[in-house]
């Protein structure tokens, strides 16, 4: 049998799973295969990579998705599975947070009005986001358009991003809560105030993803100009998808 090494921990080794860290020697590129082939597979299976990939995107997102797409991906929960458990768990908690800010209202300042939203989206923003995915993997394709990286590899990066931007709505409904509690009325936030907090840590998890991806192929300047004008699009892309689903309206 033919030795390999693997792509995680460079172990050489026979056989399907490296004996050092158990990765799939059978590693490919990103492609359509991928997807059609991870969407079955990771719906079932949570365990501690979730936490670790939620930790890393905050801290080194670039730094993970390079990691998966060079085959590094036994630390990894797969992008799929881990766009659908973000989804059902921002969906979850936001309805939690409200549920408890109505009940606290409604128990001790029944007076209080509290706002309502029959908005689809707004109840259900993870899957605006999962809807921005492609439209996302478009522009950043072609601004890096030079690099290695194929369509399919941007959309496994812009899907990782993507469910990591659930967390600015989780926050948002956990910060309308402490309003609530603090002020004895149902706050509701400015949509300016939404976007802005939105799209600062929407520039972060962008800048730093493709600027350490991208860093080997375009001088610093062209790098940095490259992305301000990538993040200048994608505001406006996703700004004017708040405004189609009526999220934020002008």
């Amino acid at each position: 049998m033919r030795k390999k090494e693997c792509k995680n921990c460079e172990q050489i080794f026979e056989g399907n799973f490296c004996p050092n860290c158990g990765q799939n020697s059978h590693e490919h590129r990103i492609n359509a295969h991928y997807f059609l082939h991870d969407i079955p597979h990771s719906v079932f299976h949570v365990d501690a990579g979730f936490f670790f990939t939620l930790k890393t995107l905050f801290t080194k997102p670039g730094v993970l998705v390079e990691n998966f797409l060079e085959g590094k991906r036994i630390r990894y929960f797969s992008p799929i599975g881990f766009v659908m458990v973000m989804t059902a768990l921002s969906t979850f908690l936001v309805k939690f947070f409200d549920w408890c800010k109505v009940q606290f209202l409604q128990h001790f300042h029944p007076e209080s009005v509290i706002h309502q939203s029959h908005n689809f989206f707004e109840h259900y923003f993870s899957l605006f986001i999962f809807l921005m995915i492609p439209f996302a993997a478009v522009v950043t394709n072609l601004f890096f358009i030079r690099s290695k990286y194929n369509f399919w590899e941007h959309f496994l990066a812009n899907t990782y991003l993507a469910a990591q931007l659930n967390i600015m709505w989780i926050v948002m409904h956990f910060v309308g809560f402490i309003a609530a509690l603090v002020t004895g009325k149902d706050v509701d936030f400015a949509p300016e105030f939404f976007l802005t907090v939105f799209l600062m840590f929407f520039l972060y998890l962008y800048g730093a993803t493709f600027g350490f991806l991208m860093r080997g192929f375009y001088k610093k300047r062209i790098l940095i100009l490259l992305i301000v004008l990538m993040n200048f699009v994608l505001s406006i892309v996703y700004s004017y998808g708040f405004n189609i689903t009526g999220i934020i309206r002008n």
